[in-house]
């Protein structure tokens, strides 16, 4: 959205008032936007990771990222979402992993999705933030021949799409 900005100021006539980020329907003063873009370093690891509150997920969450920061030649950034209840209730967490310093702190295109309980995909669009081609791990009681067929609708379909 920044870069609307930019964009608006090379004009040979800028707006002189704008809004960012929102579709004013009022008025028409909002700037338009490509969410397409990203200053990102290519090869940027952006992962998301659901789980259970008292699963084990944030424990093996910071050690991942302590991990990649300490033992390979990336930067790495995490960052936990999770309830006030915390145990039982959702968690997500969000990684990045770059050469470079400059990491997006929520990730919202991902190429690899993780997802620790199987009910979630009832519950919500685990894939949505997935690029095409993500690695998408499941945690999950049935076999490769039987996970599939077991999942909600929406996945069902997808994975006849993406095979």
């Amino acid at each position: 959205m920044v870069k609307a900005v930019y964009d608006e100021l090379l004009k040979s006539s800028p707006k002189n008032h704008f809004t960012v980020g929102i579709h004013d329907d009022v008025t028409h003063t909002s700037l338009d936007f490509d969410p397409e873009f990203s200053t990102e370093v290519p090869g940027t690891v952006r992962a998301l990771f659901y789980g259970l509150g008292a699963d084990g997920t944030v424990g093996a969450n910071k050690n991942s990222i302590k991990i990649i920061g300490e033992e390979t030649d990336n930067f790495a950034q995490g960052y936990f979402v999770y309830d006030s209840k915390k145990s039982g209730s959702m968690t997500t967490f969000h990684c990045a992993s770059a050469q470079a310093a400059a990491l997006q702190l929520l990730i919202t295109k991902a190429n690899f999705v993780a997802c620790h309980q199987f009910s979630f995909l009832e519950r919500m669009d685990v894939l949505k933030p997935a690029e095409q081609g993500a690695t998408f791990l499941l945690n999950s009681t049935f076999g490769p021949d039987e996970v599939w067929p077991t999942c909600p609708r929406p996945y069902n379909a997808r994975s006849s799409r993406r095979s």
